[in-house]
Protein backbone atom coordinates (compact mmCIF):
# COMPACT_ATOMS: atom_id res chain seq x y z
CA UNK A 1 0.00 0.00 0.00
CA UNK A 2 1.40 3.15 -1.16
CA UNK A 3 3.41 5.33 1.82
CA UNK A 4 2.78 2.22 4.14
CA UNK A 5 4.70 -1.06 2.40
CA UNK A 6 8.03 -0.36 0.91
CA UNK A 7 6.79 -1.60 -2.92
CA UNK A 8 8.95 -4.18 -4.55
CA UNK A 9 6.33 -5.11 -6.69
CA UNK A 10 7.79 -7.84 -8.64
CA UNK A 11 7.65 -9.85 -4.96
CA UNK A 12 4.25 -8.53 -3.71
CA UNK A 13 2.65 -6.43 -6.45
CA UNK A 14 -0.53 -5.96 -3.90
CA UNK A 15 1.10 -3.82 -1.88
CA UNK A 16 -0.51 -0.50 -3.79
CA UNK A 17 -4.62 -0.51 -3.94
CA UNK A 18 -6.49 0.01 -7.06
CA UNK A 19 -10.61 -0.86 -6.93
CA UNK A 20 -12.99 -0.05 -10.18
CA UNK A 21 -16.46 -0.01 -10.12
CA UNK A 22 -18.79 1.21 -6.59
CA UNK A 23 -21.77 -1.57 -6.21
CA UNK A 24 -24.29 -1.73 -3.34
CA UNK A 25 -24.24 -4.89 -1.20
CA UNK A 26 -27.00 -6.84 -0.80
CA UNK A 27 -25.89 -9.82 1.36
CA UNK A 28 -22.75 -10.85 2.96
CA UNK A 29 -21.69 -14.40 4.29
CA UNK A 30 -18.37 -13.98 5.75
CA UNK A 31 -16.53 -17.62 7.01
CA UNK A 32 -14.95 -17.92 9.67
CA UNK A 33 -10.96 -17.53 9.06
CA UNK A 34 -9.47 -20.45 6.37
CA UNK A 35 -6.68 -21.91 6.42
CA UNK A 36 -4.71 -22.47 3.20
CA UNK A 37 -6.62 -25.49 2.34
CA UNK A 38 -9.96 -23.89 2.10
CA UNK A 39 -10.88 -22.60 -0.90
CA UNK A 40 -13.55 -20.21 -0.42
CA UNK A 41 -12.69 -16.73 1.84
CA UNK A 42 -15.75 -15.51 1.81
CA UNK A 43 -18.63 -14.47 -0.79
CA UNK A 44 -20.98 -11.91 -1.47
CA UNK A 45 -24.22 -11.46 -3.31
CA UNK A 46 -22.36 -11.85 -6.31
CA UNK A 47 -19.04 -13.02 -5.78
CA UNK A 48 -17.26 -15.73 -4.21
CA UNK A 49 -13.37 -14.68 -2.92
CA UNK A 50 -11.28 -18.01 -3.04
CA UNK A 51 -7.23 -18.76 -2.25
CA UNK A 52 -5.27 -18.09 -5.42
CA UNK A 53 -3.62 -21.31 -7.23
CA UNK A 54 -0.84 -22.18 -9.33
CA UNK A 55 -2.69 -22.56 -12.16
CA UNK A 56 -4.53 -18.92 -11.99
CA UNK A 57 -0.98 -17.54 -12.95
CA UNK A 58 -2.32 -16.40 -15.68
CA UNK A 59 -4.82 -14.04 -14.83
CA UNK A 60 -2.12 -12.35 -12.32
CA UNK A 61 0.39 -12.01 -15.87
CA UNK A 62 -2.71 -10.53 -17.55
CA UNK A 63 -3.52 -8.25 -14.82
CA UNK A 64 -0.28 -7.10 -13.53
CA UNK A 65 1.40 -6.40 -16.75
CA UNK A 66 -1.62 -4.39 -18.27
CA UNK A 67 -0.54 -0.97 -18.38
CA UNK A 68 -4.63 0.19 -17.99
CA UNK A 69 -4.74 -1.56 -14.88
CA UNK A 70 -0.97 -0.89 -13.30
CA UNK A 71 -0.81 2.92 -14.62
CA UNK A 72 -2.96 3.69 -11.45
CA UNK A 73 -0.03 2.41 -9.19
CA UNK A 74 2.91 3.68 -10.87
CA UNK A 75 3.16 1.32 -13.23
CA UNK A 76 2.19 2.67 -17.27
CA UNK A 77 4.40 0.06 -18.77
CA UNK A 78 2.70 -2.68 -16.42
CA UNK A 79 4.75 -4.68 -14.11
CA UNK A 80 8.03 -6.32 -15.54
CA UNK A 81 7.35 -9.78 -14.25
CA UNK A 82 7.13 -13.44 -15.39
CA UNK A 83 4.46 -16.11 -15.60
CA UNK A 84 7.32 -18.21 -14.10
CA UNK A 85 7.96 -15.50 -11.20
CA UNK A 86 4.21 -15.27 -10.46
CA UNK A 87 3.81 -19.21 -10.39
CA UNK A 88 6.60 -19.22 -7.88
CA UNK A 89 5.19 -16.85 -5.60
CA UNK A 90 2.11 -18.55 -5.63
CA UNK A 91 3.96 -21.41 -4.73
CA UNK A 92 4.86 -20.17 -1.65
CA UNK A 93 2.34 -18.17 -0.18
CA UNK A 94 1.23 -18.70 3.49
CA UNK A 95 -1.11 -19.99 5.21
CA UNK A 96 -3.25 -17.64 5.95
CA UNK A 97 -5.89 -15.55 3.93
CA UNK A 98 -3.87 -12.29 5.04
CA UNK A 99 -1.00 -14.06 3.39
CA UNK A 100 -2.17 -15.38 0.07
CA UNK A 101 -3.53 -13.51 -2.83
CA UNK A 102 -6.69 -14.01 -3.65
CA UNK A 103 -9.30 -14.85 -6.40
CA UNK A 104 -12.66 -13.28 -7.23
CA UNK A 105 -14.92 -15.10 -9.55
CA UNK A 106 -18.60 -14.40 -10.48
CA UNK A 107 -21.03 -16.65 -8.21
CA UNK A 108 -23.54 -17.28 -10.86
CA UNK A 109 -20.68 -18.84 -13.44
CA UNK A 110 -17.77 -19.31 -12.04
CA UNK A 111 -15.80 -16.71 -14.25
CA UNK A 112 -12.71 -15.13 -12.74
CA UNK A 113 -12.86 -11.12 -12.86
CA UNK A 114 -10.05 -10.32 -10.85
CA UNK A 115 -7.66 -10.24 -8.02
CA UNK A 116 -7.45 -8.95 -4.43
CA UNK A 117 -5.48 -9.28 -0.80
CA UNK A 118 -5.53 -7.95 2.36
CA UNK A 119 -3.14 -7.77 5.16
CA UNK A 120 -3.25 -7.55 9.20
CA UNK A 121 -3.60 -4.27 10.86
CA UNK A 122 -0.08 -2.88 11.75
CA UNK A 123 1.24 -1.48 15.43
CA UNK A 124 -1.19 1.44 14.87
CA UNK A 125 -4.33 -0.70 13.81
CA UNK A 126 -4.56 0.20 10.11
CA UNK A 127 -5.25 -3.12 7.41
CA UNK A 128 -4.77 -2.47 3.82
CA UNK A 129 -6.77 -4.23 1.01
CA UNK A 130 -6.10 -4.62 -2.68
CA UNK A 131 -8.49 -4.82 -5.20
CA UNK A 132 -7.65 -5.19 -9.11
CA UNK A 133 -10.30 -6.26 -11.43
CA UNK A 134 -9.71 -7.46 -15.66
CA UNK A 135 -11.18 -4.14 -17.67
CA UNK A 136 -14.34 -5.92 -19.11
CA UNK A 137 -15.39 -6.14 -15.54
CA UNK A 138 -15.25 -2.25 -14.61
CA UNK A 139 -18.58 -0.61 -14.11
CA UNK A 140 -20.03 -3.12 -12.83
CA UNK A 141 -20.21 -2.33 -9.01
CA UNK A 142 -18.08 -5.60 -8.45
CA UNK A 143 -15.08 -3.48 -7.26
CA UNK A 144 -17.09 -2.07 -4.41
CA UNK A 145 -18.91 -5.73 -3.41
CA UNK A 146 -15.39 -7.40 -3.35
CA UNK A 147 -14.15 -4.10 -1.12
CA UNK A 148 -16.97 -4.54 1.60
CA UNK A 149 -16.48 -8.55 1.46
CA UNK A 150 -12.87 -7.47 2.77
CA UNK A 151 -13.86 -5.00 5.21
CA UNK A 152 -16.27 -7.51 7.06
CA UNK A 153 -13.74 -10.06 7.24
CA UNK A 154 -10.87 -7.75 8.31
CA UNK A 155 -13.32 -6.33 11.08
CA UNK A 156 -14.79 -9.65 11.97
CA UNK A 157 -11.37 -11.80 11.95
CA UNK A 158 -8.69 -8.72 13.30
CA UNK A 159 -8.83 -6.14 15.71
CA UNK A 160 -7.81 -3.81 13.16
CA UNK A 161 -9.23 0.56 14.10
CA UNK A 162 -9.03 1.20 10.66
CA UNK A 163 -8.48 0.04 6.83
CA UNK A 164 -6.77 2.04 4.83
CA UNK A 165 -7.12 2.97 0.97
CA UNK A 166 -5.13 4.94 -1.10
CA UNK A 167 -6.49 5.69 -4.58
CA UNK A 168 -4.29 7.67 -7.29
CA UNK A 169 -6.25 11.33 -7.44
CA UNK A 170 -6.75 10.79 -10.85
CA UNK A 171 -8.59 7.27 -10.66
CA UNK A 172 -12.04 8.54 -10.07
CA UNK A 173 -13.52 5.08 -10.19
CA UNK A 174 -11.38 4.24 -7.20
CA UNK A 175 -12.22 7.63 -5.34
CA UNK A 176 -15.87 6.77 -5.53
CA UNK A 177 -15.16 3.16 -4.39
CA UNK A 178 -13.05 4.25 -1.32
CA UNK A 179 -16.02 6.97 -0.55
CA UNK A 180 -19.23 4.37 -1.34
CA UNK A 181 -17.73 2.20 1.52
CA UNK A 182 -17.82 4.25 3.90
CA UNK A 183 -14.04 6.06 3.40
CA UNK A 184 -13.04 9.22 5.07
CA UNK A 185 -10.11 11.37 3.47
CA UNK A 186 -7.37 11.85 5.98
CA UNK A 187 -4.63 12.83 3.82
CA UNK A 188 -2.69 13.25 0.70
CA UNK A 189 0.47 12.43 -0.20
CA UNK A 190 3.06 11.60 -3.60
CA UNK A 191 4.65 7.89 -3.42
CA UNK A 192 8.14 8.11 -5.07
CA UNK A 193 9.76 4.37 -5.97
CA UNK A 194 13.01 3.71 -4.87
CA UNK A 195 16.00 5.27 -7.66
CA UNK A 196 16.36 1.55 -9.33
CA UNK A 197 12.96 1.45 -10.24
CA UNK A 198 12.27 4.95 -11.68
CA UNK A 199 12.93 4.49 -15.03
CA UNK A 200 9.92 1.75 -15.56
CA UNK A 201 7.89 3.61 -12.82
CA UNK A 202 6.06 6.82 -12.12
CA UNK A 203 5.28 8.78 -8.84
CA UNK A 204 2.05 8.23 -7.86
CA UNK A 205 -0.19 11.40 -6.41
CA UNK A 206 -2.78 9.56 -3.85
CA UNK A 207 -5.70 10.36 -1.56
CA UNK A 208 -5.87 8.40 1.74
CA UNK A 209 -8.60 6.82 3.13
CA UNK A 210 -10.04 5.38 6.07
CA UNK A 211 -12.41 2.87 6.74
CA UNK A 212 -13.18 3.05 10.78
CA UNK A 213 -14.34 0.26 12.64
CA UNK A 214 -16.98 2.45 14.69
CA UNK A 215 -18.47 3.51 11.75
CA UNK A 216 -18.58 0.70 10.26
CA UNK A 217 -20.32 -1.32 13.05
CA UNK A 218 -23.12 1.57 12.91
CA UNK A 219 -23.93 0.71 9.27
Amino acid sequence: MIGKRQVNLAKDVTAVEVAYGWPDIQSLCVSSEQPANSAIVFETARLVVRAARVEDADLYYELWTNPQVMSNVGFPKGLRITREEIEDRLRNQGESPFERLLVVELKATGEIIGECAMHRPDEQGIAETDVKLLPAFWGDKYGVEAKRGLLAYLFAHTDCVAVQGTPNVNNVASVKMQEAVGGVRVGEAVYEFPESMRDFTAPVHHYIYHVYRSDWQRE
